[in-house]
């Protein structure tokens, strides 16, 4: 099951989740009924290479007149924004900011990018684009080159859509953001989107779409790179791989990098979540920013060259707009004395921890059960716990110790829930397909980063997911020296788990998740932990 889903990605995701940022998961975007998990499963995609290399591709002129460019060789239709904090009557209601204009001054530099000048963002101010004009329909391409020198989570490049600021319970919301997701540091950049009025409804499904380069490849920091995703107008409904469950619709998207189709995704493709319906044509504010969101850290670094088509173009055309570009071989980013409007402290980047740093963890004897060895390098699925009684009207206690190898998301802890009583010998073979447990019947498995799955076939599986930090690289960083107490609670075959975690250095984050599963209402439910790349202490079990 896990090696499926470790084929995607919240997520995350839901995460949230602004225009990529979360309420209740692992983004901080707009307000609302946002449930989706955070997918932070590996990108390996070996096997569902998408672009067709049959034939070469070969440039192709560009439609003559694109719907909106900036070209940046001026501060035409530009306004310099800055993060102001809220007004008491602002009609942002979904927002951390407000976006007031700023007294910076629009950085145009002269040589630095891939066609002429370029815009640079010093981390302290952001752009918004005027005179926006939307698309008509679903049909549309856009196409910018960036060069960042930070990558934090959700930090925008570009960002546009309609009542980005509000909140869904007063608005319909939707935007797209070109940005960074928490769940994976190598994949970058990604597209997250949504449309509340579309996909509000569809929470299993994940209400913040996405689609990015699924083949490994990642642009870095100070790396020049043309990113460009074509939006098909082609719908289809987006299904679980697993179960084939309507998880929404979707539009079909194209993604590319340096002129390369990296992803398609489509109604033959459609596990990768793709685009939400109607962007850009809902009522409302249409809005578009540069560098900056209502909710997340500022962008730093160039951007040149901002399209956007109401067509979708050929894979020649976006050959031709990456041969437009010539990159410097090398560039200078810029300094800045001029007015500015408070505070504009430069954000820092959390630095993920390099995993060859840590050290062996260390040993409790006293601990109940380990999983793992000291070097962190547990298997998946290879050791477990014995698994514990989830009853209605008490709550099952698991005082753990969590130390992750920090190599990815789900590098810790998870909980199986089952019908089955066993010992840790009983299942000793791992493999929930082989295991020794006779009638063992599986009805979710949740990971500690806000992710879980049920078994194929699963027809009420649902989870939605609440997470007190915003930072997933802080939070991995964290966890590998972690205390944990895991308390879960049932009503019929709903197990709600709540999840309090000490760092070492004091911080305590909180977790929430609310298990819908296919255990009958009567019948027996039972939780055992299990974990991969960690070493995991069970310290105590108790129901009561």
């Amino acid at each position: 099951m896990k090696k499926l889903l470790a084929l995607v990605l919240a997520l995350l995701m839901v995460l949230s989740l602004a225009a990529c940022g979360g309420n209740g998961d692992d983004t901080t975007k707009d307000t609302g009924n946002d449930t989706s998990s955070n997918d932070t499963s590996s990108n390996d995609t070996s096997e569902d290479s998408t672009e067709d290399t049959s034939a070469p591709v070969t440039p192709e002129a560009l439609p003559a007149n694109p719907l909106n460019y900036w070209s940046f060789e001026d501060t035409t239709g530009l306004t310099a924004v800055f993060q102001d904090e809220k007004a008491a009557d602002s009609p942002n209601d979904g927002a951390t900011y407000d976006l007031n204009p700023s007294k910076h001054e629009i950085m145009l530099v002269d040589g630095q990018g891939p066609v002429g000048k370029a815009l640079y963002l010093d981390g302290k101010y952001g752009v918004r684009l005027d005179n926006l004009v939307a698309p008509t329909d679903d049909t549309y391409t856009v196409s910018f080159w960036y060069n960042a020198s930070r990558l934090s989570d959700f930090t925008p490049s570009v960002t546009m859509g309609r009542n980005m600021g509000r909140d869904i319970a007063n608005a319909t919301v939707s935007w797209f953001s070109v940005t960074r997701g928490s769940w994976d540091q190598t994949l970058y950049p990604i597209v997250w989107n949504r449309n509340s009025s579309i996909s509000a409804d569809q929470l299993e499904g994940g209400v913040f779409p996405w689609t990015g380069a699924l083949d490994g490849q990642t642009v870095g920091k100070q790396e020049w790179a043309l990113v460009t995703f074509v939006v098909d107008g082609g719908r289809y409904q987006y299904v679980d791989e697993a179960t084939n469950a309507p998880m929404g619709e979707r539009v079909g998207c194209q993604f590319y990098l340096n002129g390369e189709l990296k992803f398609d995704a489509n109604a033959e493709n459609k596990y990768y979540q793709g685009f939400a319906p109607e962007i850009f044509m809902g009522d409302g504010t249409l809005e578009g920013y540069i560098g900056i969101n209502y909710w997340d850290a500022r962008y730093k670094g160039f951007i040149d060259e901002l399209y956007l088509f109401d067509e979708a173009l050929t894979p020649g055309q976006v050959l031709t707009l990456y041969q437009q570009g010539n990159i410097p071989a090398s560039f200078t980013e810029p300094t800045y004395d001029g007015p500015l409007d408070g505070d504009e402290s430069d954000v820092p980047e959390t630095q993920p921890i390099d995993p060859t740093t840590l050290t062996a963890a260390p040993v409790d004897e006293a601990a109940i059960d380990k999983l793992g060895t000291p070097d962190r390098a547990l298997a998946w699925w290879t050791d477990n716990t014995a698994s514990f009684p989830v009853e209605e009207g008490k709550t099952t206690t698991l005082t753990l110790k969590n130390y992750s190898n920090a190599t990815n998301n789900w590098c810790n802890f998870c909980l199986g829930l089952c019908a089955n009583e066993f010992t840790t010998e009983d299942f000793a073979s791992g493999d929930a397909t082989v295991c020794t447990v006779e009638g063992y019947t599986e009805y979710a498995v949740q990971r500690t980063d806000a992710y879980g799955w049920a078994p194929e076939g699963s027809v009420n599986y649902a989870a939605t997911y609440e997470m007190s930090w915003t930072d997933w690289v802080d939070w991995l960083n964290k966890m590998t020296d972690v205390d944990v107490t895991v308390a879960l609670t049932r009503a019929a075959n709903v197990v709600t788990i709540d999840y309090t975690i000490t760092a070492a250095d004091g911080t305590v984050m909180t977790e929430k998740a609310v298990v819908t599963t296919d255990a009958p209402a009567d019948g027996p439910i039972y939780v055992f932990v299990e974990g991969e790349g960690a070493y995991i202490e069970l310290l105590s079990a108790e129901t009561k």
